[in-house]
Protein backbone atom coordinates (compact mmCIF):
# COMPACT_ATOMS: atom_id res chain seq x y z
CA UNK A 1 0.00 0.00 0.00
CA UNK A 2 2.97 2.50 0.84
CA UNK A 3 4.08 1.66 -2.43
CA UNK A 4 0.78 2.22 -4.05
CA UNK A 5 0.41 5.45 -1.90
CA UNK A 6 3.79 6.87 -3.17
CA UNK A 7 3.66 5.84 -6.97
CA UNK A 8 0.24 6.97 -7.58
CA UNK A 9 1.58 10.92 -7.81
CA UNK A 10 4.46 10.38 -9.75
CA UNK A 11 5.40 12.78 -12.50
CA UNK A 12 7.77 10.46 -14.19
CA UNK A 13 9.46 6.74 -14.03
CA UNK A 14 13.07 8.14 -12.53
CA UNK A 15 10.33 9.34 -9.75
CA UNK A 16 8.75 6.06 -9.59
CA UNK A 17 11.95 3.70 -8.69
CA UNK A 18 13.32 6.00 -6.79
CA UNK A 19 10.03 6.24 -4.50
CA UNK A 20 9.75 2.15 -4.53
CA UNK A 21 13.39 1.59 -3.84
CA UNK A 22 12.82 4.12 -0.85
CA UNK A 23 9.53 1.98 0.56
CA UNK A 24 11.84 -0.94 0.34
CA UNK A 25 14.70 0.62 1.89
CA UNK A 26 12.09 0.52 5.08
CA UNK A 27 12.19 -2.87 5.12
CA UNK A 28 15.88 -4.41 3.97
CA UNK A 29 18.95 -2.19 3.35
CA UNK A 30 18.68 -0.90 -0.33
CA UNK A 31 21.64 1.02 -1.61
CA UNK A 32 20.96 0.81 -5.12
CA UNK A 33 18.13 -0.18 -7.49
CA UNK A 34 18.01 -0.67 -11.18
CA UNK A 35 14.67 -1.40 -13.84
CA UNK A 36 15.64 -3.07 -16.53
CA UNK A 37 12.71 -2.89 -20.03
CA UNK A 38 12.41 -4.62 -22.39
CA UNK A 39 12.36 -2.99 -25.71
CA UNK A 40 12.64 -4.51 -28.96
CA UNK A 41 16.28 -6.50 -28.87
CA UNK A 42 17.67 -5.04 -26.53
CA UNK A 43 17.05 -4.09 -22.63
CA UNK A 44 16.73 -0.85 -21.38
CA UNK A 45 18.23 -0.74 -17.85
CA UNK A 46 17.76 2.48 -15.56
CA UNK A 47 19.30 3.35 -12.56
CA UNK A 48 17.71 4.71 -9.61
CA UNK A 49 20.03 7.10 -7.71
CA UNK A 50 22.46 5.00 -5.35
CA UNK A 51 23.92 6.34 -2.01
CA UNK A 52 26.83 8.87 -3.03
CA UNK A 53 25.80 8.85 -6.53
CA UNK A 54 26.02 12.96 -7.58
CA UNK A 55 23.14 12.29 -10.55
CA UNK A 56 21.02 9.93 -12.57
CA UNK A 57 22.77 8.39 -14.94
CA UNK A 58 21.44 7.87 -19.12
CA UNK A 59 19.89 4.21 -19.54
CA UNK A 60 22.25 1.56 -20.75
CA UNK A 61 21.18 -0.63 -23.67
CA UNK A 62 22.34 -4.31 -23.02
CA UNK A 63 21.38 -7.20 -26.05
CA UNK A 64 17.76 -9.36 -24.83
CA UNK A 65 19.72 -12.42 -23.68
CA UNK A 66 20.34 -14.63 -20.96
CA UNK A 67 24.26 -14.02 -20.80
CA UNK A 68 23.52 -11.15 -18.12
CA UNK A 69 21.49 -11.04 -15.07
CA UNK A 70 18.65 -8.67 -16.57
CA UNK A 71 18.24 -10.75 -19.29
CA UNK A 72 18.63 -13.45 -17.72
CA UNK A 73 15.67 -12.94 -15.22
CA UNK A 74 13.72 -11.12 -18.15
CA UNK A 75 14.30 -14.90 -20.46
CA UNK A 76 13.58 -16.82 -17.86
CA UNK A 77 10.48 -15.31 -15.99
CA UNK A 78 12.76 -15.95 -12.71
CA UNK A 79 13.68 -14.02 -9.97
CA UNK A 80 17.37 -14.42 -8.91
CA UNK A 81 18.63 -13.67 -5.12
CA UNK A 82 22.63 -13.21 -4.78
CA UNK A 83 24.69 -13.21 -1.68
CA UNK A 84 27.84 -12.09 -2.86
CA UNK A 85 27.64 -10.61 -6.87
CA UNK A 86 31.73 -10.62 -6.98
CA UNK A 87 31.65 -14.14 -6.93
CA UNK A 88 29.04 -14.80 -9.51
CA UNK A 89 29.82 -17.01 -12.09
CA UNK A 90 26.74 -17.68 -14.14
CA UNK A 91 26.63 -14.49 -15.89
CA UNK A 92 29.09 -12.26 -17.86
CA UNK A 93 27.95 -8.96 -16.45
CA UNK A 94 27.91 -5.87 -18.56
CA UNK A 95 25.57 -3.49 -16.30
CA UNK A 96 27.08 -1.01 -14.21
CA UNK A 97 27.90 -2.84 -10.93
CA UNK A 98 29.24 -0.15 -8.63
CA UNK A 99 30.35 -1.76 -5.28
CA UNK A 100 27.20 -2.90 -4.70
CA UNK A 101 27.95 -7.26 -3.56
CA UNK A 102 24.36 -8.51 -2.58
CA UNK A 103 21.04 -8.11 -4.96
CA UNK A 104 17.81 -9.65 -5.70
CA UNK A 105 16.14 -9.12 -9.11
CA UNK A 106 12.33 -9.94 -9.80
CA UNK A 107 11.06 -10.36 -13.31
CA UNK A 108 8.25 -8.00 -13.98
CA UNK A 109 4.84 -8.62 -15.92
CA UNK A 110 2.39 -6.77 -17.77
CA UNK A 111 -0.92 -8.21 -19.55
CA UNK A 112 0.69 -11.71 -18.66
CA UNK A 113 3.91 -10.73 -20.35
CA UNK A 114 7.05 -10.27 -18.89
CA UNK A 115 8.17 -6.67 -19.72
CA UNK A 116 11.27 -5.97 -17.70
CA UNK A 117 13.56 -6.91 -14.23
CA UNK A 118 13.78 -5.14 -11.26
CA UNK A 119 16.82 -5.44 -8.73
CA UNK A 120 17.35 -3.80 -5.42
CA UNK A 121 21.37 -4.07 -4.37
CA UNK A 122 23.07 -3.41 -1.31
CA UNK A 123 26.89 -2.95 -0.36
CA UNK A 124 26.97 -5.75 1.78
CA UNK A 125 27.52 -8.96 1.35
CA UNK A 126 24.79 -11.44 2.58
CA UNK A 127 22.86 -8.16 2.89
CA UNK A 128 19.55 -10.36 2.52
CA UNK A 129 17.52 -12.96 4.19
CA UNK A 130 14.60 -15.20 2.36
CA UNK A 131 12.15 -13.35 4.38
CA UNK A 132 13.42 -10.12 2.26
CA UNK A 133 13.38 -12.26 -1.20
CA UNK A 134 9.96 -13.14 -0.33
CA UNK A 135 8.47 -9.78 0.12
CA UNK A 136 10.32 -8.19 -2.86
CA UNK A 137 8.74 -10.97 -4.85
CA UNK A 138 5.42 -10.24 -3.46
CA UNK A 139 5.85 -6.18 -4.35
CA UNK A 140 6.66 -7.50 -8.18
CA UNK A 141 2.92 -6.93 -9.24
CA UNK A 142 2.36 -3.48 -7.51
CA UNK A 143 6.10 -2.93 -8.99
CA UNK A 144 5.04 -3.66 -12.39
CA UNK A 145 1.69 -2.00 -12.28
CA UNK A 146 3.85 1.31 -11.62
CA UNK A 147 5.83 1.16 -14.03
CA UNK A 148 3.65 0.20 -16.81
CA UNK A 149 1.56 3.26 -15.70
CA UNK A 150 4.22 5.27 -16.21
CA UNK A 151 5.33 3.77 -19.60
CA UNK A 152 1.26 4.46 -20.94
CA UNK A 153 1.45 8.19 -19.71
CA UNK A 154 4.61 8.80 -21.47
CA UNK A 155 3.49 7.13 -24.40
CA UNK A 156 0.53 8.93 -24.60
CA UNK A 157 2.49 12.31 -24.14
CA UNK A 158 4.74 11.65 -26.67
CA UNK A 159 1.32 10.92 -28.79
CA UNK A 160 0.33 14.28 -28.06
CA UNK A 161 3.12 16.03 -29.13
CA UNK A 162 3.14 14.44 -32.55
CA UNK A 163 2.37 15.56 -35.82
CA UNK A 164 -0.44 12.10 -36.92
CA UNK A 165 0.61 12.20 -40.87
CA UNK A 166 4.45 12.11 -40.60
CA UNK A 167 5.35 11.48 -37.32
CA UNK A 168 7.63 14.35 -36.79
CA UNK A 169 6.70 16.66 -33.70
CA UNK A 170 3.51 19.24 -34.09
CA UNK A 171 3.21 22.70 -33.76
CA UNK A 172 2.25 23.12 -30.43
CA UNK A 173 5.39 21.19 -29.39
CA UNK A 174 7.62 23.23 -31.48
CA UNK A 175 6.53 26.21 -29.70
CA UNK A 176 7.22 24.65 -26.07
CA UNK A 177 10.64 23.42 -26.99
CA UNK A 178 11.55 26.84 -29.33
CA UNK A 179 10.81 28.38 -26.04
CA UNK A 180 12.82 26.49 -23.50
CA UNK A 181 15.87 26.15 -25.88
CA UNK A 182 15.93 30.29 -26.57
CA UNK A 183 15.77 30.41 -23.12
CA UNK A 184 18.41 27.95 -22.34
CA UNK A 185 20.82 29.80 -25.29
CA UNK A 186 20.27 33.13 -23.81
CA UNK A 187 20.94 31.46 -19.92
CA UNK A 188 24.16 29.34 -21.18
CA UNK A 189 25.24 32.95 -23.72
CA UNK A 190 24.91 29.78 -26.56
CA UNK A 191 23.62 30.39 -29.77
CA UNK A 192 20.72 28.60 -31.26
CA UNK A 193 19.86 28.35 -35.21
CA UNK A 194 16.55 27.36 -36.86
CA UNK A 195 15.73 26.21 -40.27
CA UNK A 196 12.33 26.75 -42.24
CA UNK A 197 11.66 24.38 -44.88
CA UNK A 198 9.08 23.99 -47.16
CA UNK A 199 7.80 21.59 -50.32
CA UNK A 200 8.02 23.41 -53.76
CA UNK A 201 5.20 22.86 -55.62
CA UNK A 202 3.11 20.99 -52.95
CA UNK A 203 -0.32 21.76 -54.51
CA UNK A 204 0.64 20.04 -57.46
CA UNK A 205 0.57 17.27 -55.58
CA UNK A 206 -2.49 17.05 -54.31
CA UNK A 207 -4.15 18.05 -57.01
CA UNK A 208 -2.42 16.06 -59.76
CA UNK A 209 -2.14 12.51 -57.69
CA UNK A 210 -4.67 12.95 -54.36
CA UNK A 211 -3.77 13.80 -50.82
CA UNK A 212 -2.47 10.40 -50.07
CA UNK A 213 -0.08 11.16 -52.44
CA UNK A 214 0.49 14.47 -50.43
CA UNK A 215 0.57 12.73 -47.67
CA UNK A 216 3.37 10.39 -48.65
CA UNK A 217 5.38 13.33 -49.56
CA UNK A 218 4.78 14.93 -46.37
CA UNK A 219 6.18 11.64 -44.72
CA UNK A 220 9.25 11.54 -46.87
CA UNK A 221 10.23 15.03 -46.67
CA UNK A 222 10.50 14.76 -42.94
CA UNK A 223 12.25 11.36 -42.48
CA UNK A 224 14.90 12.65 -44.87
CA UNK A 225 14.86 16.18 -43.20
CA UNK A 226 15.26 14.04 -39.75
CA UNK A 227 18.31 11.83 -41.45
CA UNK A 228 21.05 14.52 -41.10
CA UNK A 229 20.18 15.62 -37.65
CA UNK A 230 22.00 15.18 -34.27
CA UNK A 231 20.40 13.68 -31.54
CA UNK A 232 19.95 16.97 -30.10
CA UNK A 233 18.22 18.47 -33.21
CA UNK A 234 14.41 18.74 -33.16
CA UNK A 235 11.69 18.13 -35.86
CA UNK A 236 8.64 19.46 -36.42
CA UNK A 237 5.67 19.84 -38.99
CA UNK A 238 5.23 23.71 -38.70
CA UNK A 239 1.66 23.68 -41.28
CA UNK A 240 0.51 22.49 -44.30
CA UNK A 241 3.99 21.65 -46.56
CA UNK A 242 6.01 23.57 -44.05
CA UNK A 243 8.53 22.09 -41.30
CA UNK A 244 10.98 23.89 -39.02
CA UNK A 245 14.11 22.26 -37.73
CA UNK A 246 15.39 23.33 -34.32
CA UNK A 247 19.78 23.01 -34.09
CA UNK A 248 20.72 24.14 -30.35
CA UNK A 249 24.25 25.43 -30.03
CA UNK A 250 24.43 26.39 -33.94
CA UNK A 251 25.08 29.47 -35.32
CA UNK A 252 23.75 30.34 -38.64
CA UNK A 253 27.04 28.94 -40.80
CA UNK A 254 26.52 25.30 -39.36
CA UNK A 255 22.57 25.87 -39.94
CA UNK A 256 23.18 26.86 -43.89
CA UNK A 257 25.22 23.93 -43.94
CA UNK A 258 22.55 21.26 -42.55
CA UNK A 259 20.05 22.87 -44.88
CA UNK A 260 22.31 22.44 -47.74
CA UNK A 261 22.36 18.51 -46.81
CA UNK A 262 18.40 18.31 -46.28
CA UNK A 263 17.76 20.34 -49.91
CA UNK A 264 20.50 17.56 -51.55
CA UNK A 265 19.24 14.36 -49.96
CA UNK A 266 15.48 15.68 -50.70
CA UNK A 267 16.60 16.10 -54.54
CA UNK A 268 18.49 13.29 -55.19
CA UNK A 269 16.05 11.04 -53.35
CA UNK A 270 12.78 10.78 -55.45
CA UNK A 271 9.82 9.20 -53.75
CA UNK A 272 8.21 6.20 -55.22
CA UNK A 273 4.77 5.34 -54.88
CA UNK A 274 2.95 1.75 -55.61
CA UNK A 275 0.91 1.98 -58.69
CA UNK A 276 3.10 5.16 -60.19
CA UNK A 277 5.34 4.37 -63.24
CA UNK A 278 7.52 6.83 -62.44
CA UNK A 279 8.84 8.02 -59.23
CA UNK A 280 7.51 12.10 -58.10
CA UNK A 281 10.81 14.30 -57.48
CA UNK A 282 10.23 16.38 -54.82
CA UNK A 283 12.30 19.83 -53.98
CA UNK A 284 12.43 22.11 -50.66
CA UNK A 285 13.55 25.79 -50.53
CA UNK A 286 14.87 26.64 -46.92
CA UNK A 287 15.32 29.76 -44.80
CA UNK A 288 17.65 30.00 -42.09
CA UNK A 289 18.35 32.29 -39.07
CA UNK A 290 20.45 32.12 -35.79
CA UNK A 291 20.01 33.52 -32.40
CA UNK A 292 21.19 36.01 -31.14
CA UNK A 293 22.96 36.90 -34.50
CA UNK A 294 19.75 37.44 -36.29
CA UNK A 295 16.93 37.73 -33.58
CA UNK A 296 16.35 38.45 -29.75
CA UNK A 297 13.74 36.26 -28.89
CA UNK A 298 11.89 33.23 -30.12
CA UNK A 299 9.11 34.98 -32.74
CA UNK A 300 11.99 37.01 -33.88
CA UNK A 301 13.92 33.55 -34.87
CA UNK A 302 10.47 32.18 -36.41
CA UNK A 303 10.70 35.58 -38.28
CA UNK A 304 14.02 35.52 -39.25
CA UNK A 305 14.13 32.09 -40.79
CA UNK A 306 10.57 33.00 -42.60
CA UNK A 307 12.19 35.56 -44.19
CA UNK A 308 15.39 33.26 -45.88
CA UNK A 309 12.60 31.32 -46.78
CA UNK A 310 10.36 33.76 -48.63
CA UNK A 311 14.01 34.61 -50.70
CA UNK A 312 14.52 31.10 -51.50
CA UNK A 313 11.07 30.95 -52.73
CA UNK A 314 11.40 33.80 -54.72
CA UNK A 315 14.82 33.51 -55.64
CA UNK A 316 14.03 30.37 -57.64
CA UNK A 317 13.15 27.37 -54.91
CA UNK A 318 14.85 24.48 -54.57
CA UNK A 319 18.24 26.60 -52.39
CA UNK A 320 18.57 27.53 -49.20
CA UNK A 321 18.52 31.63 -48.13
CA UNK A 322 20.19 33.13 -44.94
CA UNK A 323 18.18 36.91 -44.90
CA UNK A 324 19.51 38.54 -41.47
CA UNK A 325 17.83 41.77 -41.09
CA UNK A 326 18.42 44.38 -43.33
CA UNK A 327 20.35 42.02 -46.03
CA UNK A 328 19.68 42.68 -49.61
CA UNK A 329 20.82 38.66 -50.37
CA UNK A 330 20.87 35.86 -48.91
CA UNK A 331 23.28 33.35 -48.62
Amino acid sequence: MEIASATAGAEDLDTVLEKIAQSLRRLFPVDGAALGLLEGDSIMVREVLQRGQQGPRDPERLTADASHLMGWVIRNDKPVWRNDVTAEMRFAESARQGNLRSDMTIPLKARGQVMGAFRVACRRRHAFDPEDFEVLKRCADMTAVAVETQRLLLATKRLAELDGVTGVFNHRHFRTLLDQEVDRARRLDRPIALIMIDIDNFKRFNDTYGHQAGDEVLRHVAQLAARVLRRSDAVARYGGEEFVTLLPDAEAPDALSVAEKMRTEVEKNPLTLSGMLRPLHVSVSLGVASFPADAINAPDLVAAADRGLYQAKRSGKNRVCHAPTGAAAGS
